[in-house]
């Protein structure tokens, strides 16, 4: 055991005396309230291939997928290797395909990972158990652990890997060792691809430990490097590509731009850090000397609060983001202070590296740069996820470093400190946990209540969680390149932060909408009011979390008049690659629409229009609106005369010409003549309704007129009536 810190005698305690069963308990308690949450974010990418899997165990992305509004190969949907999908299924085929079940074998590969970390703790620092606790309760940890992505697998197999590689540099018989750990390290990098930059620290610490350039070691380092050559061969015989430099690729050629450049990736890079290894910063009093602790303070804060300030949004935000968020002073604090502990773990490896210089500090130090690197500058984008191989490295030396600074510390006065990380991890998972939970409730009242008899129920939108439950419900998802929408069927669309494309004017009518409102008080993914975050994606918010609560889901349904054939053709199928997605220049150019909206006008009805469109022009309403009475006694059901005489018995500018009530009867029958299909329409029903004083009337049907307008395409103003 390498270190110089010393620790109170807690022999007698039965705590350490069964450091598994500890780790277990609180795994159990952490983890246990979420083995019901639904199948969120890339979950189901991970689901489908398993689901594939078990039906044909040799071609492992053989199946085809659509994620964003077109079909295509698996291997071209996923950037990750597929181990994980072979756990997965191997699960559900001794116990079924149910969340819960899944989510159990989730929480024993947590434990395993935990296991792990303790492992290679005691060889490296003198609490093991208490550098496993803190490993379990950083946000990036316990989070990854609900889900069902390969974070955590990927984990357990490298740590696992360093452990006996550790145990195999101080043994005499360790070549099968070395080989069992290069086994190990391979099957990481088969778990997920980012594994590979996790690698040469092997090598390293072989070199400091032997002072040697060759050894049993060598061959273990071997075997890794020959399992990723022969998955990059045998997925190019497959698939036409090797897919680990697909995924590198697709890397450098998809990577998030942040509009401040370098400085703005820079502080959200940092930002990420500290909240998803937040411990840290609840743990900086036992790491540095009071008043040195508050001169670094008082030089991060006022150092970065002068660059907030003076720097205005400082590119943090993508261009169609709210920029103006940081204007809150609230939302404000929260990044500066995350990105205060991204610096505090700046400032831990440079001081400990400086200060210790030995082997273990050595390799932990450049396990976390390496991570870092990947993090901000490798990976396509910056994501919590990306943290979690550097979560055992940066607890086990902040664990060293507490034992050298403090090193009669006991566990009392760490129960403070632990106890409200512990509470707002918690609560950062909780918020995770609801929002992929409101996503299921969601598609399981649209199903029950929309879902036609003799008719399909569509979807549009990406694959998160409300998509791969409408599926799951028997739901049709929209497919740009081949899909028939015929008369009678709905379609529902989900709005908020998932792909969707317009459908044809005058093809769909409105049919309701549902707005889940998931409840907490933390905010994991999306942009409210006055927070964002992206703990998925840096692109959705510069922050892992944010207090102030998750957005609400909105999800549109209508129902269709006419059928559309879609034979949109993208214009990259050649160039598509693992991850990436098709692209089409237009949604609309390539369909075919049958029977779209049109008018039976009478003649006489047409003058009387022409006649009334020139009188409102001079100003002349009075005369206006009786050319719209005649036109209506020709023809009582003409939609068009009806809206228009609904509008200027809503907005005329004599207060003696305005009638409400009237203009709301003709609005509404208008709006029923044409099926709720025309946004333009529905706005002059809610001008009427604001007239004849139903302001919760108007306030609804604007919201309708503005929805149906999106989900169409601009192609009517809806604030004005029709000429």
């Amino acid at each position: 055991m390498d270190t110089e810190s010393q620790s109170v005698n807690l022999k007698k305690s039965w705590i350490p005396a069964h450091p598994h069963i500890v780790i277990g308990l609180i795994l159990v308690v952490c983890l246990g309230p979420f083995i019901n949450k639904a199948i969120h974010v890339d979950d189901a990418l991970f689901v489908w291939a398993g689901e594939w899997i078990q039906q044909h165990p040799t071609d492992f992305f053989g199946s085809e997928v659509n994620i964003s509004n077109s079909t295509i190969p698996m291997w071209k949907a996923t950037c990750n290797p597929p181990l994980m999908s072979y756990f997965l299924a191997g699960v559900a085929s001794l116990f079924g395909w149910n969340e819960i079940v899944l989510h159990l074998a989730g929480l024993a590969v947590a434990f395993a990972a935990a296991a792990g970390i303790y492992s290679l703790a005691r060889m490296w620092c003198e609490r093991p158990l208490l550098a496993t606790m803190i490993s379990i309760i950083t946000p990036v940890f316990l989070v990854s652990s609900t889900t069902l992505m390969c974070d955590v697998l990927m984990l357990t197999l490298w740590v696992w890997a360093l452990v006996i590689w550790e145990r195999a540099l101080g043994s005499e018989q360790s070549r099968w060792q070395f080989v069992g750990a290069g086994v190990l390290a391979g099957l990481a990098i088969l778990t997920k691809y980012s594994a590979v930059t996790l690698l040469p620290l092997l090598p390293v610490l072989s070199l400091l430990r032997t002072r040697k350039f060759g050894g049993w070691w060598l061959l273990g380092l071997a075997v890794p490097l020959m399992m990723v050559a022969g998955y990059e061969w045998m997925t190019a015989m497959m698939y036409g590509r090797g897919l680990l430099f697909a995924a590198a690729s697709f890397a450098q050629t998809h990577r998030i731009v942040f509009p401040g450049g370098w400085l703005a990736k820079g502080i959200v890079g940092l930002a990420f850090a500290g909240g998803s290894l937040l411990p840290l910063m609840f743990f900086a009093p036992w790491l540095w000397r009071r008043r040195t602790l508050l001169v670094m303070g008082v030089i991060i804060f006022g150092l970065l609060l002068a660059v907030f300030r003076l720097g205005g949004n400082l590119g943090l935000f993508l261009p169609w983001k709210n920029i103006k968020l940081l204007d809150h002073w609230n939302y404000q604090l929260q990044v500066i202070i995350l990105t205060a502990g991204g610096l505090l773990l700046v400032l831990l490896v440079v001081t400990e590296a400086w200060q210790r210089r030995d082997l273990v500090t050595v390799t932990l130090a450049l396990w976390i740069i390496s991570g870092l690197f990947f993090a901000i500058v490798l990976n396509w984008t910056i994501s919590a996820r990306s943290y979690l191989p550097i979560v055992p490295a940066v607890v086990i030396l902040l664990v060293r470093r507490m034992g050298r600074q403090q090193p009669l510390i006991n566990n009392v006065r760490l129960l403070g400190p632990f106890t409200l990380v512990v509470v707002i991890t918690v609560n950062v998972a909780m918020a995770d946990h609801r929002l992929a939970n409101s996503g299921r409730t969601a598609a399981e009242q649209i199903v029950a209540k929309y879902k036609p008899t003799d008719h399909q129920l569509w979807f549009e939108g990406g694959y998160g969680t409300f998509q791969y439950y409408m599926e799951k419900l028997g739901g049709q998802r929209m497919d740009l390149e081949r899909s028939m929408l015929l008369p009678g069927d709905v379609i529902v669309v989900s709005w908020y932060n998932d792909d969707f494309f317009t459908l044809p004017a005058g093809s769909v009518g409105w049919v309701g909408y549902l707005e889940s409102r998931p409840r907490w008080w933390m905010n994991i993914k999306g942009t409210e009011e006055h927070c964002a975050a992206g703990f998925y994606s840096a692109g959705l918010g510069p922050v892992p979390f944010a207090i102030g609560g998750l957005p609400n889901q909105l999800y549109y349904v209508v129902k269709v008049f006419s059928r559309v054939q879609y034979k949109s053709q993208p214009v990259n199928p050649q160039e598509v690659r693992a991850g990436d997605m098709p692209s089409f220049s237009s949604y609309l150019s390539y369909s075919e629409v049958d029977n779209k909206t049109t008018f039976r006008m009478e003649s006489e009805v047409a003058l009387h229009l022409q006649q009334a469109s020139q009188l409102k022009g001079e100003g002349k309403i009075a005369e206006a609106i009786q050319h719209y009475r005649q036109a209506l006694a020709v023809d009582s059901n003409n939609p068009v005369v009806l809206n228009n005489l609904a509008w200027i018995l809503a907005t005329a500018n004599k207060p003696e010409l305005r009638d409400g009530q009237e203009a709301v009867r003709l609005a509404t029958k208008a709006v029923k003549l044409t099926d709720f299909r025309r946004p333009i329409f529905i706005g002059t029903l809610a001008a009427a309704y604001a007239e004849a004083g139903q302001f919760s009337q108007a306030c609804e049907m604007a919201n309708v007129a503005s929805y149906l307008n999106q989900l169409t395409g601009p192609t009517e103003k809806v604030t004005q009536n029709a000429k």
